[in-house]
This record gives C-alpha cells, sequence and structure tokens, in this order.
C-alpha cells in the first residue's frame, strides 16, 4: 500500500472511529448507552463496505436483468427499498439493558441499532432509494457527515 493510500484509510478508519463513538443507544432503565468506535472500528468498517459491495452487485443484476416484480403485499416499495429494508430487518432485535451494556463494553461489533442506521446513513443510495432529502432528513446526510467506505 502507498502512502497515499495508507493516509486515505487512516482517514477514512478516523471518521469512522468518531462516528460511531457519537452512536448511543438509550437504554429501558440505564443510561444511555454510546458504541465505542475504536473497539468497533474494523467490524464497521466490515458492514458499511459489505453493504455497499452488495448494493453496487444488486444494482448490477438490476442492470442487466432488468428490475424485477414488485413481491406480493409490498407492493408500495420498490426492490431497492426492499434490499434496504431486509438488511435492517436482519438486525431486528430486542435486546436487554446489561446485554446492551456488556455488547458495548466487550464486543467489537456496535449494537444493532448502530449497524443499520448508520451503515444506511453512510451510502447515499439509501437516501435516493427512499427519497430522502439530503441534509434534511437524519437518513440523508450531506456528504460532509457520511463516512466514504471502499469498495
Amino acid at each position: 500500500m502507498d502512502a497515499s493510500s495508507q493516509s486515505g484509510f487512516a482517514n477514512m478508519a478516523t471518521c469512522v472511529v468518531n462516528q460511531y463513538s457519537n452512536q448511543c443507544c438509550p437504554a429501558q432503565n440505564e443510561p444511555v448507552h454510546c458504541a465505542n468506535g475504536a473497539t468497533t472500528q474494523g467490524e464497521n468498517i466490515a458492514d458499511i463496505g459489505g453493504q455497499q459491495a452488495a448494493y453496487i452487485a444488486y444494482d448490477s443484476y438490476i442492470n442487466m436483468n432488468g428490475e424485477e416484480a414488485r413481491l406480493p403485499g409490498l407492493e408500495k416499495f420498490s426492490m431497492k427499498q426492499i434490499f434496504w429494508i431486509v438488511y435492517g430487518y436482519s438486525w431486528c432485535m430486542n435486546q436487554k439493558d446489561a446485554s446492551l451494556e456488556n455488547q458495548i463494553l466487550t464486543n467489537p461489533h456496535a449494537p444493532a441499532k448502530c449497524r443499520t442506521n448508520q451503515v444506511m446513513q453512510d451510502i447515499p443510495q439509501f437516501g435516493m432509494d427512499f427519497n430522502c432529502r439530503k441534509g434534511v432528513d437524519n437518513m440523508y446526510p450531506n456528504d460532509n457527515a457520511r463516512c466514504r467506505v471502499w469498495v
């Protein structure tokens, strides 16, 4: 890796660490718990990059094969929106306060809410696919509020 690549990666990693360190999850009976961006850095980069790569692959599939038929009962959602919904659903969980606190203190993975919302905020296609207002809607921040992860 040349010096320019090393510097670019370090800047991206610092962005992710800072971003996730500001991700806080309110607990039901405990104080708010904030993720430790340094501890979860590797997994956060993997989540963002993996979801971005999956989206690029899916978009490529659509470009080669055409848009898929909408799902019965979910016709109001495009298949690109379904792509994001499925990702969010994969992290859907209820977590007890003690479990959340233990995860934040000991686990290299950010809490589920961070793993969904922050990933989607960092990939601009999410906001575009849901027609969010850039810089106005929370899930479609301005470019300077996003961390760009290489794929």
